[in-house]
């Protein structure tokens, strides 16, 4: 536990430039991009996609709180802040919440980007089931390869470093935010700082909010908050194990969940029909109950979903 928590700490102090591949296996398919990084500790990162070829060229600044996308085919700049990424790699609680459901075993060495690491993996506790591995840089701590997995044990997502240099001279000019002539500026999603004073929270929001009766062994409520989206108020509960993520979303005014480019699809539950979508690791379901828009987001599979929505039914 002492290297996790080295390995979390460790890009608040470590600077480098590198390339990281990463692929994600969803139900029928794989994804894989490239990017180069830069990032300079401790809080300034630039990532240029080298692949696939519908995103070469495109780049993301993140600076502190604030990211910004430059979308080169469209000329336009997305802009977003989220407060939580101030300390969601050092955040104290989740180390505490992975000591509490998590066991921590030792694997063997490997040579990744050239450089000696450390593995470690993360078994859940109640399940068994193997979550994580990850690969720490023996004189770094930093995480130069990472595996997630499915709850059947399949791999659901990997990254690593293919190429990796330690510098901090890094010239500060590439993390320059400045919208480019002929670009616009597009606002993106300002998310709302979460508290941990959920009962002001939803005293806030406007309209009785209804929480889960039933989550999965390990997860609990670890914060709360609200965010006004084309007008509509919604009330998120985000629940945590400390690796894996549970976001619950409620609105009172009609406001359906946004598929995307992707289909949805059917699942009945309690009486309730609801819509369902699957990207890669993570899964949507949405409902409606009592004049209230619900929305489950995890990586978890459907079926705890599933679980988890019926126990919400008021």
């Amino acid at each position: 536990m002492k290297l996790l928590r080295a390995c979390i700490l460790a890009p608040q102090s470590v600077s480098y430039v590198g390339q990281l591949e990463t692929l994600r296996f969803g139900t029928n398919r794989a994804e894989a991009t490239i990017v180069r990084l830069e990032h300079l500790a401790p809080d300034m990162t630039r990532r240029w996609y080298l692949a696939p070829e519908a995103l070469y060229g495109d780049y993301t600044i993140t600076r502190g709180i604030s990211t910004y996308q430059f979308d080169t085919r469209h000329a336009r700049v997305v802009t977003s802040h989220n407060p939580a990424l101030e300390n969601q790699l050092a955040a104290s609680d989740s180390l505490g919440l992975i000591t509490q459901n998590y066991r921590a075993v030792l694997g063997s060495d490997e040579t990744v980007a050239g450089r000696k690491t450390d593995s470690v993996l993360l078994v859940n506790k109640y399940t068994g089931e193997r979550a994580v591995r990850v690969w720490i840089d023996e004189r770094t701590n930093l995480v130069l390869k990472k595996e997630q997995y499915r709850a059947n044990g399949s791999v659901v997502a990997e990254s690593r470093f293919e190429e990796l240099r330690y510098t901090a001279s890094i010239p500060r000019d590439i993390f320059a935010t400045t919208v480019p002539a002929g670009f616009t500026r597009v606002a993106g999603r300002d998310y709302a700082s979460p508290k941990t004073d959920v009962s002001r929270v939803v005293k806030d929001a406007g309209f009785k909010s209804v929480i889960p009766k039933y989550l999965p062994e390990g997860f609990t409520l670890v914060s709360a908050d609200t965010s006004t989206v084309d007008g509509v108020k919604t009330l998120h509960f985000l629940y945590s194990d400390g690796l894996r993520d549970l976001s619950l979303f409620e609105n009172a005014l009609g406001a359906a969940a946004d598929f995307g480019k992707l289909k949805p699809q059917a699942v009945s539950f309690e009486g309730h029909d609801a819509q369902y979508v699957e990207d890669g690791p993570t899964t949507l379901l949405t409902w409606e109950e009592h004049d209230l828009h619900f929305a489950l987001v995890s990586d978890l599979v459907l079926r705890d979903l599933v679980d988890i929505a019926i126990s919400v039914v008021p």
